[in-house]
Order: C-alpha cells, then structure tokens, then sequence
C-alpha cells in the first residue's frame, strides 16, 4: 500500500478535517456562537456510546456553517445549495466524529493538565498584545463573545484531548527507507503499456474468467489476447500525473501499471467502469541520483501522508463500530 500512495495524497473527507485539523482556530467561534432556540424544541441530536449530543450543539454548528456560506456567496447565497451539499448530515457526522474521538481519547487515559491548558491560550495570537499575554485582553475577548472563561477552557481542553489522541495514533506510524524508494519509484516512474479492455464488466464475465485463468498459468502475452477475442490498446510513456486516454478509470489502471515491471502481465483488473488486463512495454524509473537529492525531503512528505491516511483509516474504523444513534427526526 505504501509503495502506491500518491504523492498528492486525496485530501480527507470534510468531516474529519472539520472536527479533526480546525481545533484550535475555531474553538472560539464554535463555544462562543449563542443558540437561538430559548430552549425550546428537542434536546438531543443523537447518542454516542450512551452519551447525548446535545441539539444546541447541531444548531449552532449549522447556524455558524450557514452564515460562512451566506457571507462566501452573498448574493448568490441559496438554501438549496445547502441541501445539495447534505450540510446537516455533515455537521452531525462532524459532531459524532467529535464526540467519538473524546470517548477514546477518555477510553485510553488521556488527559490534558492545568499546565498544558494555560500554555495553549498563552500562546493564542488572539489573547496577546506587544509585550505577550495579556490577561485582560483574554477576558474581554470572551466577554464580548458572552462567554465564561471555564466554557472557552473546557470547549479548548477537549480540543486538546482530540490533537493529544491524533498524535497517540500517528506516532506509532513510521515508514522504512526501502519503503521510501518504493513509493519514489511508484510516483515518478514512467510505463509504456498494452492492454486489454474489458468494458462491460458483467456482459464479459466468462471473458475475464478465462482470461484470469490463463494469467495465473502464467501463458504468453499473445496467447492471452488472441483468447480475449479483442484487440489489444496501447499507450505512450505515461506517469501517475498524466491522463491516459481512452482508460475510463484513471487512477485504478494507473496505479496496477506503474507497479509492474517491464514486460510483466498483470492480474485481472476489475474497476468501477471496466476491467483491464494490462503488460508493460517499456519502463522508465527515476534517477538514483535524483532519489539521494530528494530522499529526506521525500522521507518527510511519506511519514505525513501514511500518518494522515492511518488516522483517516482509524477514525473510520472507530466510527464504524460505534454505538451511535442519530435522532433524525430532529434535523
């Protein structure tokens, strides 16, 4: 898996990146936004691992996401794109994700001392003048958001606790200098190809099985094609960030050919559009000497990435096996 991770690496789903990568910088406006509600209408929103979210929690969340939006399209704010963008299930996606992560974070004895808390909002921009801290600059800043210090401090320390629990899980990521020039080679190689198209998946159904048949024999090349009954295609030299044309599923026949060796004939390809059988003609690797230039700076880029697809990973392992009830008549 590592040898293929791309080097611009998908960015995470908006979810995870809400709750988990905007900790500090929005704790402030998120505890500080007032409901609107009087206290009236449900109390709850859902129910994780036997804790309830609270519904004032979802409605300022939505209540902050739908002014963001009206301010970034002013005039051509509409509803409907609000609706288009499943915005509610989003926010209580973010909102599970949120108290998910605190209930593991609890679950494995994390905490965040007096002493950690103080050095955080010390260090706030926000809170600071010319000469550092200022304390009274502190108060009014949440006085004037109609907050109380313990609020923004408990609204903060759970912050914490979810960049506390991240770094838990990713610290026990690491990658190994061969895994490096692997996943080196992988993003900067280039391949030349012939295939086979394959593009009604369960029309050709006994197609592939022979043809997968006579792949794990490991029979020629032309005797393969020549059973397809179709006509092999070929490509020019192409690397993981040029388009292959005529190849309706980009990235999946992409990343089976550029892990090939020069005339190696890879396994049936079964995509979401089409499936593929696909032999590399011609393969170009990077340069060693590039390698050495790039290596530690490369080294750095990968631990990153793996470590964000781990937590991406993880937190969707979390989610998937947790005790959550989303009350949807709420919504």
């Amino acid at each position: 898996m590592l040898g293929r991770m791309r080097e611009h690496a998908k960015a995470l789903s908006i979810t995870l990146w809400v709750v988990i990568f905007a900790l500090i910088g929005t704790t402030f406006f998120v505890w500080g936004f007032r409901s609107t509600s009087g206290g009236l209408g449900p109390d709850t929103i859902a129910t994780v691992e036997g804790e309830k979210v609270p519904y004032t929690e979802y409605q300022q969340a939505y209540q902050r996401q739908y002014q963001q939006y009206q301010q970034a399209m002013g005039d051509k704010f509409d509803e409907k794109i609000l609706e288009r963008l499943n915005l509610k299930t989003q926010i209580i996606e973010s909102l599970v994700a949120r108290h998910l992560l605190l209930y593991e974070a609890r679950r494995l004895g994390l905490v965040i001392g007096p002493d950690e808390l103080t050095a955080e909002i010390t260090g706030l921009p926000a809170f600071s003048d010319k000469t550092g801290f200022s304390r009274q600059r502190y108060l009014r800043a949440l006085e004037s958001a109609r907050l109380s210090p313990e609020r923004f401090e408990d609204g903060l320390r759970q912050d914490l606790m979810i960049r506390k629990l991240e770094q838990w899980v990713k610290g026990a990521v690491n990658v190994l200098p061969d895994e490096v020039w692997e996943s080196f080679r992988f993003n900067r190689a280039s391949v030349k190809v012939e295939y086979v198209l394959l593009s009604d998946i369960q029309a050709q159904q006994a197609t592939i099985q022979r043809l997968a048949a006579l792949v794990k024999e490991r029979k020629p090349w032309e005797e393969i094609v020549k059973s397809s009954g179709l006509k092999p295609l070929s490509t020019e030299l192409f690397t993981w960030t040029q388009e292959v044309k005529r190849v309706p599923d980009q990235d999946t026949f992409k990343e089976a050919a550029l892990a090939l060796e020069k005339g190696e004939v890879s396994p049936i390809i079964q995509a979401t559009k089409a499936a593929y059988l696909i032999r590399v003609i011609d393969r170009k690797d990077p340069d060693p000497a590039q390698y050495e230039r790039e290596k530690n700076e490369y080294h750095r880029g990968l631990l990153r990435r793996k470590r964000e697809q781990v937590f991406s990973d993880w937190v969707r392992q979390v989610r998937a096996r947790a005790k959550v009830k989303i009350e949807q008549a709420n919504l």
